[in-house]
């Protein structure tokens, strides 16, 4: 005769509510499905013992669920360890200068300005152009004829008419023929980095600049 299985045991492993073993066993921890094993095995039917491959089934069910969540922990503190050593080598950033996309430039007093221009084929007569708040020209630079690639311009403020400008912020356009066409083209704008900011688990590092503000650590061109 069998004997009845203890339901209280079941109570307080919280399986009354869960009639599916393997949804059970995929929730529970490795304590709670040690007592679920131990009292099948207290009350099976003497005259018919748990079968071995019901045993392993249900033990085999037990380490695939409990490989996931270990896989899972694995995977967090790997990624906690990446940001962190993303933290480390951006906080080396600071008091450097980055090259990032901007139509925006900065006249520095010590520094001047400085910046690059992503020319995608050989293009001719290519100028860059600096204008003040106002939208007026303060200053045209010829870079003349350059092949496809990055190329520097640089401006100390001294404007087209010879007077020296103040510091600050400019917007900067530049233009080259291509092909026999003027095409404007990608400018780029190079700015001192005053702190680092990680965000929150998920979020993309940022760089807080002078001038440009906060801007995302992979938009970084260049390291000054």
């Amino acid at each position: 005769m069998a004997n009845a299985i203890d339901t209280n045991v079941l109570g307080d492993l919280g399986l009354l509510q869960q009639p599916k073993t393997r949804q059970a066993s995929s929730e529970m921890g490795e304590d709670a499905f040690m007592k679920l094993i131990i009292a099948q095995m207290e009350n099976q039917d003497p005259l018919k013992p748990m079968d071995n491959g019901e045993f392993m089934s249900q033990l085999a069910q037990f380490e695939s669920a409990n490989g996931i969540n270990e896989l899972n922990d694995s995977v967090e503190k790997m990624a906690l360890a990446l940001q962190s050593n993303q933290a480390l080598q951006a906080s080396s950033l600071v008091g450097r200068w980055v090259e990032v996309p901007s139509t925006d430039n900065f006249l520095w007093s010590e520094a001047g300005m400085a910046g690059t221009l992503d020319i995608p084929r050989y293009a001719n007569n290519v100028q860059v152009v600096i204008k003040d708040a106002s939208g007026q020209t303060v200053k045209t630079i010829g870079l003349g004829d350059q092949p496809a690639g990055s190329t520097n311009y640089q401006w100390d403020g001294i404007g087209d008419t010879g007077e020296q400008y103040s510091p600050g912020e400019y917007t900067v356009e530049a233009i080259g023929s291509i092909g026999g066409e003027v095409e404007s083209l990608a400018t780029n704008t190079v700015v001192p980095v005053e702190s680092v900011y990680m965000g929150k688990a998920g979020e993309a590092m940022r760089i807080n600049t002078a001038g440009l503000g906060e801007i995302k650590l992979s938009a970084v061109k260049q390291i000054m």
